[in-house]
């Protein structure tokens, strides 16, 4: 006979922080699935999470039974279900910022003719808010609601530029860079040293660091303060995008003029 999931008790309190277990291993469980938008398997989740086999398999069958989660029947792969989707439609203050930015975004592409994204910074990862593809047979990995680590792209240079020193070092500590390409910066100390000519050149470039073949260069879009609220960029193919050095010239404009736009729609992210 299977074992019967354990239920919430006890024994699931007391990380130092206070916190509950089963609430943490489900919150990993879905941002784990998220980030897999073609499914994941119990062995792949299992295996990334380290979580213990009779704790998951309770938790995915409760995630299932209120719809956060679907498992495909025949791929037996796990992802995101309709409840997830719609708790995220409650959050009706993006929304709403999103519906606002949409025309300069769509003015920026039509503008530069190639795809231009707009992100703001979740822990180590950008998060993507909108993006407006060009004409261009041109498709990126990213995608509104996803995130990519923010130091493999330019938007995500721009927006850990923006953090506070102190802050900065305090969420990489302890973190290992991930490799995706040759180009990707692996080293923490290579990363604050492209990090600090970010803040002295008010912009940040991405050339292939996280899909080869493909340049980046972003802004910030600053609140009234001067805080970096989120950022916004222009992604071309490399082959298209001019002579290295002097490249980000033919943008800069344009994406620092939305971006000027933009700041007082950011405004309730400040």
């Amino acid at each position: 006979m299977a074992p019967t999931p354990r239920t919430l008790d006890a024994a699931d309190t007391a990380t130092p922080a206070g916190s509950i277990k089963s609430a943490e291993r489900v919150l990993q469980i879905l941002d784990l699935v998220a980030r897999h938008t073609d499914g994941i398997d119990a062995s792949g989740i299992r295996t990334a999470l380290q979580l213990p086999r009779s704790s998951l398999h309770g938790l995915l069958r409760v995630l299932s039974e209120h719809g956060y989660l679907f498992m495909d029947p025949e791929s037996r792969v796990y992802r995101v279900g309709l409840h997830a989707w719609e708790v995220a439609q409650a959050y009706a203050h993006n929304r709403n910022i999103t519906v606002l930015i949409g025309p300069e975004m769509r003015a920026l592409r039509d503008e530069l003719n190639e795809t231009v994204q707009l992100a703001v910074l979740d822990g180590l990862d950008n998060v993507y808010l909108a993006k407006e593809e060009s004409d261009h047979p041109l498709r990126l990995v990213s995608g509104v609601g996803l995130r990519l680590p923010a130091h493999t792209t330019a938007l995500g240079k721009v927006l850990l530029a923006g953090l506070p020193t102190a802050e900065l070092r305090h969420r990489l500590n302890g973190v290992t860079l991930q490799r995706f390409t040759k180009s990707t910066i692996g080293d923490k100390a290579e990363l604050l040293r492209r990090l600090a000519a970010v803040r002295t050149n008010g912009f940040a470039e991405d050339e292939g660091e996280y899909t080869v073949g493909l340049y980046c260069v972003a802004v910030p879009v600053r609140s009234e303060s001067g805080a970096v609220v989120a950022a916004v960029s222009c992604s071309v193919p490399s082959a298209r995008a001019g002579t290295a050095g002097d490249r980000a010239q033919r943008y800069l404009p344009a994406l620092r003029g939305c971006a000027g736009r933009l700041a007082p729609l950011m405004a309730p992210l400040s």
